[in-house]
């Protein structure tokens, strides 16, 4: 049992203002955490034992499942990360040696993993296999914030299955979604959490699924709507409005107007006119060729670069970039005023946004300062390719419902899968020898991960209550907090204690006294604590032959000693 008594650690009188949550507040002033330096928390006995009951779940579930529990290193040597291209990637942590050698302290673990389990995979009746650690994780956030929801040392459950093929993997995946979602079930998470497709990052070349959980304060913003559609807004789509498309479509004019309506803000105040009828026009430069790529959208909307890049990877195998000064001088026009009309003759790919069909008679710009065009329709533009390349809004309809807007809610990714493909085997060597004993090079992975200490703060968040966080039955630091009143009762809370813990529950012994510990106080960190079960023993309810026992959403009631 903790007998606070002899417990160093100690609540605070009051919240402490240190992040855009006040989860992040109540875990200081209930001391669950320490903050060491921004991103970097100190986990105190309370938080960690909330920390092992959340791990506990995590195992329970991937062990029932059959994967393989391993531990694999934190420092890890530069050739792996070499071996895969992404030695150079600036948010992952390098250390130096001795001497010219550096190591990389581990973000993630595929460069780890796929060595490992290329020494036993050996045969197609190897495969498929999974196998997950928990461990600590390190990667130099630019702006770590909102408390343990986006920190630079983090926990994280991260897996990695491996596979003969691409169907070998689908029926294998389906399980795995079930895994987490028991996960997130047995967490109390499982009403408000989805699956999203998301953008894969660093680690895939594909979309991933995140696991996001509905939250006021969450970093991330979910697009839906009644069908299965469900995707992260960094990859949503939808049907922007129509606006003033039955208008008559007028002629194009070329006007002059004055140097400084370079942003739509100051376009729609001069031309008086709203900001969806103003043409922007944004200019990049593919990396590799040079060629130059123009993507033209409504001024009320912005372009989705991820879109953009997943479309210009496809196409030309190339990354970007934005355009410069010297690259728009170079092309014959101007920033502010940028405009692919037929008769400017710019030598550059038009991409535009399906979007501009909504609207008819555009202003726009005529690739020179002071130079602007009003009434500016499809028909005036040399148009390549339309395509979508927008970040919607929440007004936009959805695809798949007709006339049926997109749903936007906040929430926060608890877990994420990532399709790897060949792309970490291949450079490994990773093979097997076949049903015909011949040798295939063609490695399925995936892997999937659970920001543990991040679901910690996302449950704190979730659970949050005016006085405290009402942890889940299991997850709660302790099943029971046992409030002594008066010195004397001390030796009949302790056998209480005693004949809980033999049936197999935790508890909190709070046998402090004193002038400053009494029954308010001692209430107050029951609650804080969010423990489910508060037992009061004092005079009064000895006198009634027991104790008062209150269990969360239930009355209190006298129980016989």
């Amino acid at each position: 049992m903790l007998r606070l008594s002899q417990f160093p650690f100690k609540t605070l009188k009051s919240a402490p203002k240190v992040s855009d949550n006040r989860s992040t507040s109540l875990l200081l002033q209930g001391g669950y955490i320490r903050q060491a330096m921004a991103g970097a928390y100190e986990f105190l006995p309370i938080w960690h034992r909330v920390l092992r009951n959340i791990e506990q779940v995590i195992r329970e579930e991937m062990d029932a499942a059959g994967y393989h529990e391993m531990l694999m290193t934190i420092l890890t040597p530069r050739d792996y990360w070499e071996t895969t291209g992404r030695w150079d990637i600036p948010e992952y942590f390098k250390v130096p040696g001795w001497g010219e050698t550096e190591y990389r302290i581990a973000p993630t673990n595929e460069e780890n993993v796929t060595p490992i389990l290329g020494e036993f995979i050996q045969s197609y009746k190897d495969l498929p296999t999974c196998v997950y650690h928990i461990q600590k994780k390190f990667r130099n956030e630019k702006r770590a914030k909102s408390g343990l929801l986006r920190g630079r040392e983090f926990i994280m459950k991260d897996a990695y299955s491996f596979h003969t093929s691409r169907e070998d993997f689908e029926s294998f995946y389906a399980d795995i979604k079930q895994v987490y979602m028991r996960c997130f079930e047995r967490l109390g998470l499982g009403a408000d959490t989805v699956i999203a497709d998301a953008d894969g990052g660093a680690i895939s070349d594909m979309n991933s699924h995140e696991f996001q959980t509905y939250l006021e304060v969450g970093e991330d913003i979910i697009v839906s709507d009644s069908s299965w559609y469900t995707y992260n807004l960094e990859l949503a789509s939808g049907i922007p409005d129509d606006k003033n498309i039955s208008e008559e479509t007028k002629t194009m004019e070329y006007l002059d107007s004055v140097p400084d309506i370079v942003n739509m803000e100051k376009m729609t105040k001069y031309f008086g006119a709203p900001d969806w009828q103003m043409l922007k026009t944004v200019i990049y430069k593919l990396q590799d060729s040079g060629k130059y790529i123009a993507v033209v959208i409504r001024g009320d909307l912005d372009i989705n670069e991820l879109k953009l890049g997943k479309y210009l990877r496809n196409t030309y195998a190339e990354s970007f970039a934005l355009a410069d000064e010297t690259d728009l001088e170079k092309l014959g026009t101007v920033r502010g005023f940028i405009s692919p009309l037929k008769d400017s003759q710019l030598n550059i790919t038009t991409l535009w946004d399906v979007s501009l069909k909504t609207v008819k008679n555009f202003y726009g710009g005529a690739n020179a300062i002071a130079k602007s065009t009003k009434n500016v329709n499809l028909e005036d533009l040399d148009i390549s390719e339309f395509g979508d390349f927008s970040e919607p809004r929440e007004w936009f309809l959805s695809h798949n419902i007709p006339g049926e807007k997109l749903v936007f809610k906040r929430a926060s990714e608890v877990g994420n899968i990532f399709h790897l493909g060949t792309k970490y085997s291949t450079p490994f060597g990773l093979s097997f020898t076949d049903e015909n004993n011949q040798v295939n090079d063609t490695v399925e992975m995936w892997c999937y991960g659970i920001g543990v200490s991040r679901l910690m703060g996302v449950m704190a968040e979730y659970f949050m209550t005016e006085k405290g966080i009402m942890w889940p039955q299991g997850i709660a630091p302790y099943d029971y907090y046992i409030i002594v009143m008066g010195e004397e009762n001390i030796p009949k809370a302790e056998e209480l204690a005693y004949s809980l813990e033999k049936q197999g529950s935790s508890v909190i012994l709070d046998d402090r006294v004193g002038r400053k510990d009494g029954f308010g106080q001692k209430a107050w960190d029951c609650e804080l604590w969010g423990i489910p079960n508060r037992i009061v023993i004092s005079a009064k309810t000895l006198e009634q032959g027991g104790y008062e026992l209150l269990e969360r959403g239930r009355e209190s009631r006298i129980v016989k000693l």
